[in-house]
This record gives C-alpha cells, structure tokens and sequence, in this order.
C-alpha cells in the first residue's frame, strides 16, 4: 500500500495505549480522492486533524504509521465523549472519500465501501478486533460521521455485517472432518460413479489403498464424474 506521510503538525508521534477500535469516517467532500487527502495532509501543517488511512473506489492508501497517534476521533471543544474508552490513543481511524448528491446529500460509493470493509478486516486481523470494536465516529462523539451511515443506519449494519467472520456450520464442519476409505464407506449416491473412478485409475488411495475423501471432495469428483458420463 501506498504511504504518503502526513505533515508530522497533525499527528503525535508513538502510542501511549494499544490498538483495541478501529473508527470510521468519511471525509465529506464531493468526488476527492484517497491520493488527494494524503497529499493535503502532507502539506499542510497545523490542521490539528489526520486519519491513518484513506479509501476511495479504487483502493487504500496510508497518512499515519499505525504505531503513531492520529488525530480523527478527539472530542470538540465543550463536546463530550460519548463511548467510555476508545479514543485517538486506541484506535485506527479510516477515512472514506465521499459523493455529493444534487440536493446535496452525501454518499458512499459501493467500491470504496467494499475496499474499506477489506481494509477493516485486515486490520481487525492483526490486532485482534472484534466487530464490536469498530466503530463510527457518531458512536464515539456525537459528531454526525460518516453522516450517511448515521442518517441511515441500515448501511452502517450492513457494513458491520461484512465484516463477521465467516462460519462454518455444525455440518460443514462434520463434512471436512470425515474421511471416507473404502466405497463401502461412501454415502450410497456416491458408491457407483466413484467406483468408476477407482476402476479407471482416477482415484487410487495413499499406499493402503484408503481413499481418504472428504465430503466435499467426494461432491466435487461426482460433478466430474457426471459431466464426463454425459448425465
């Protein structure tokens, strides 16, 4: 990823706490790029504002190191805190460019919300973040960011929803943890056709001549087996 470093005026350097949230922004410009904002931040000192990364439809881009302490969620003069804990010193703030409509509400395009949710999930990766620890600006301050998902709730659930680990069910999981050995072992839909297999030296077995199958692969060469079969 591409870092562009932003003007050492607009951010302290180093971490007085570790990293537990990652908080969301968007920028509320009209068609600006994550290269412009970097590039602004760069040069501009005493904005007494900076986020570690910037995302827009075609991709992320870095201001802030992670290990340094930018400045994108503090609290306004005479606003209070509205989460208990996370703050500047614990979090990544991210910065998603923004649209504006003819009547002139913003929005969010699809892609850089997609390429955000890849970069959260990173994130939440290697620092070990659960969903619940990302956050909204709104959800730390008060401050109405990213007003489109605070005007809309529905899009900010939607884009939490994006980022749950994917999970196996009971049955999936019993499916990639069998192994079948012999035919005589295999579901009777499956007995015929991997036989066939066997019988043509498609499927041999390790040096016991145990086949070893999972169910998916077992599904997989079936497919195979029907489309060479002509069924």
């Amino acid at each position: 990823m591409e870092f562009i470093s932003c003007n050492t005026a607009n951010y302290r350097a180093g971490r007085t706490q570790p990293v537990r949230y990652i908080v969301m922004h968007y920028t509320a410009n009209n068609g600006d790029t994550a290269r412009n904002n970097c590039d602004y931040y760069h040069r501009v000192g005493g904005l007494q504002a900076s986020a570690h990364y910037f995302v827009d439809e075609h991709g992320a881009m870095q201001s802030v190191r992670e290990g340094d302490t930018a400045w994108h969620c503090g609290a306004e003069a005479g606003r209070r805190y509205w989460h208990p804990e996370c703050r500047n010193a614990n979090s990544i703030g991210i910065e998603m460019c923004s649209r504006k409509r003819a009547d002139g509400s913003y929005y969010i395009k699809p892609e850089t919300v997609a390429n955000a949710a890849a970069l959260a999930k990173d994130i939440m990766q290697r620092y070990g973040i659960d969903t619940d620890h990302v956050l909204r600006h709104y959800d730390v301050t008060g401050k109405r960011c990213p007003m489109p998902w605070v005007d809309d709730p529905a899009q900010w659930d939607a884009f939490k929803a994006s980022l749950a680990p994917e999970e196996n069910t009971v049955e999936e999981d019993e499916d990639m943890a069998t192994r079948y050995n012999s035919v005589n072992e295999l579901p009777e839909w499956a007995q015929e056709e991997t036989q066939k297999l066997i019988d043509r030296g498609a499927l041999l077995g390790d040096e016991h001549g145990n086949l070893g199958v999972t169910m998916d692969m077992l599904r997989t060469m079936i497919v195979c087996q029907r489309m060479v079969d002509g069924k």
